[in-house]
């Protein structure tokens, strides 16, 4: 199908069964769709083009990952409230300094900090940080890992973000940047 309305939205010289594939496999992987897929392959394209060169290639279609999911994080995070930013901010900071998976409460220091250095009062329950953090779960942006470690551990919830970091703290920051 992608390679149907390739052929007629792409010149024959711009074209590449390997950009075509790319697209496809990346789509797959992320979303499962085919518009996904065609949404790559123009962005990938428009890159080409503006660098003139022929035909698309996997660099292309990689380049227009990223731009693509840059876009879509961005205009997620664009509706969230403060809080929720501050608390998506706390676990992209924390997993970029290593801190991969983390508990609500370890998340609730975390984001204490973050939402005194942009001089909001951080909330003060743990449940309005474990409601935020299910918010950001049900909307796609946290991967959530039940722990069961029986009678002396307890049962929690570890989180982590199934975005990439950089990409949130650099999208956060320029939505910031826009609004001031």
């Amino acid at each position: 199908m992608l390679e149907y309305w390739a052929v007629r939205a792409v010149v024959d010289e711009a074209r590449d069964t390997s950009g075509i594939a790319k697209a496809a496999v990346l789509a797959a992987q992320e979303v499962g769709n085919a518009r996904q897929a065609l949404n790559l392959l123009r962005v990938g394209a428009e890159l080409a083009e503006q660098h003139g060169e022929a035909p698309v290639t996997d660099d292309h279609i990689e380049t227009a990952r990223e731009r693509v999911q840059r876009g879509r994080v961005a205009n997620k995070i664009r509706d969230q409230t403060e809080h929720v930013s501050c608390t998506l901010e706390a676990i992209a900071t924390r997993q970029t300094s290593g801190e991969v998976l983390a508990r609500s409460k370890e998340i609730q220091r975390t984001y204490e900090r973050v939402a005194e250095s942009h001089a909001t009062s951080p909330l003060s329950t743990l449940k309005s940080i474990q409601d935020h953090l299910s918010d950001l779960h049900m909307l796609g942006f946290l991967r959530r890992h039940g722990q069961n470690k029986g009678l002396s551990g307890g049962q929690y919830d570890e989180y982590e973000l199934d975005l990439d970091p950089a990409i949130v703290l650099e999208t956060l920051t320029e939505i910031a940047e826009h609004t001031q």
